[in-house]
């Protein structure tokens, strides 16, 4: 893939599983996290994810688009926290923004951070939407007036957010914020096909409308732990005390 913005993905090579699995134990045990702590474990998180998904498809992390790969990321993630007691949200952005948009698949996630309770957008597959060749005018089609087709989400990127948006496809996280809420979820309702479309409306909300629906939504997982591990793709903690039981 020739990728737009040029994204170096963020790769661990060098983990201290020890501090990983005390981040795990504090989280099994509803204890507090620092900053440093939380950053350190979701980049663990986003990295140990996308190696799995790499391996799978004999690819390098580095230079993997992750295409299609969403609902099975999100599993991944998902099933190793319920292990270890950490609250999540699974989302698929057509029921959570709007219908008739883009279909992707990605996870809130919620730490207490000295005290503060803090939300997270996980998307390690987020950088597949930024192929050079799907991000350009050329991929609007118009079909008896009706928009049938939208470039990826590159094409609509705004200057000013480039930056979050380099990020989150490096690291493949950010916190959930009004402001990142909204220039994320704007990308995604700007894709909206039919009548009402990029071309007639002003596809755009607020962030606190978008966190509420990433908050709310409903979802089913696509694989249980027990699929996931048979297909070898199962993430799986560090520490062993105290793990919570799969049912």
């Amino acid at each position: 893939m020739d990728e737009l913005f040029n994204v170096k993905i963020n790769v661990m090579d060098d983990v201290d599983l020890d501090i990983i699995a005390l981040i795990e134990e504090k989280c099994t045990n509803g204890e507090s996290l620092n900053q440093d702590e939380v950053d350190y474990y979701l980049s663990y998180v986003i990295y140990q994810t996308r190696a799995l998904l790499s391996l799978k498809k004999f690819k390098e992390v580095s230079d993997y688009n992750y295409s299609f790969m969403c609902d099975t990321a999100q599993s991944i993630i998902a099933r190793y926290f319920d292990r270890l007691n950490i609250s999540y949200k699974p989302v698929e952005t057509g029921k959570a923004i709007s219908e008739d948009i883009l279909g992707h698949s990605f996870l809130t996630v919620d730490f207490n951070v000295l005290g503060d309770e803090k939300s997270y957008l996980l998307d390690p597959t987020f950088n597949q939407f930024f192929d050079k060749e799907k991000c350009t005018k050329d991929n609007f089609k118009m079909i008896n007036g009706l928009l049938v087709k939208t470039p990826d989400l590159g094409y609509f990127v705004l200057n000013e957010d480039l930056d979050i948006i380099k990020n989150l496809m490096a690291f493949g996280y950010m916190e959930l914020t009004e402001e990142n809420a909204k220039i994320y979820g704007d990308l995604f309702y700007k894709t909206k096909l039919g009548h009402i479309n990029y071309f007639n409306s002003k596809l755009e909300m607020n962030g606190k409308i978008y966190i509420k629906g990433f908050k709310n939504s409903p979802f089913k997982l696509s694989y249980t732990y027990d699929e996931l591990k048979d297909l070898g793709i199962a993430l799986e903690p560090i520490c062993k005390n105290n793990l919570k039981k799969i049912v």
